[in-house]
């Protein structure tokens, strides 16, 4: 009985196959990172590399500034608004601009010892003085300096934004840049 068992089982056998299966090992994909702007306070925690910020909402990052420098600098207790993106485990900054270092009157010399200025409070108001363009509010977005000119009284239409690049912020000079023509302004801190 074991040998019709056995002949039996022999021509049950599974022929051999003559297809072959090739593990394919998926290609990732690159993910952009997601950019993220926020506000704070710069807080104790800060290093040379890493910028301890506390958000409005009260929440604290973490964020890996080595090689974005922190326009107008790294001083614990000023405002700062930073723009950064997760990059593998990291919040890393893209860009960063001290809030509080922008606020001052600005100004520059000009011709028969007049001086034109620009004043970026607190409070996001902006005037200027001796200036062609009048600016009445300020504020940073995505770390670009966004100057507007005052609504006119009964005009629908919203009021006209100038963008500017910081090239430069430290304790006594701001250079600007604009987008819209190829011209930077440079500013000393006057008060």
């Amino acid at each position: 009985m074991m040998i019709c068992f056995l002949c039996g089982c022999k021509g049950k056998q599974k022929p051999e196959s003559d297809t072959t299966v090739t593990k394919v090992k998926p290609t990732p994909v690159e993910v952009t990172p997601k950019s993220v702007e926020t506000r704070g306070i710069i807080g104790e925690g800060s290093s040379m590399n890493v910028m301890q910020l506390i958000e409005y909402d009260g929440d604290t990052l973490d964020i890996v500034t080595a090689n974005q420098m922190v326009m107008g600098g790294l001083i614990v207790g000023d405002a700062v608004d930073v723009v950064y993106s997760l990059i593998g485990d990291n919040l890393v900054a893209q860009t960063a601009v001290n809030l509080t270092s922008l606020q001052h009157l600005w100004s520059q010399h000009v011709g028969g010892g007049e001086k034109k200025s620009l004043e970026i409070d607190d409070k996001g108001l902006a005037t200027t003085y001796n200036m062609s363009i009048q600016y009445d509010r300020w504020a940073v977005r995505n770390g670009l300096l966004m100057l507007s000119t005052p609504k006119k009284v009964g005009d629908e239409k919203p009021a006209n934004v100038d963008t500017f690049q910081i090239m430069m912020l430290t304790e006594d000079s701001l250079v600007l840049m604009s987008n819209s023509i190829a011209f930077s302004t440079a500013f000393y801190r006057d008060n």
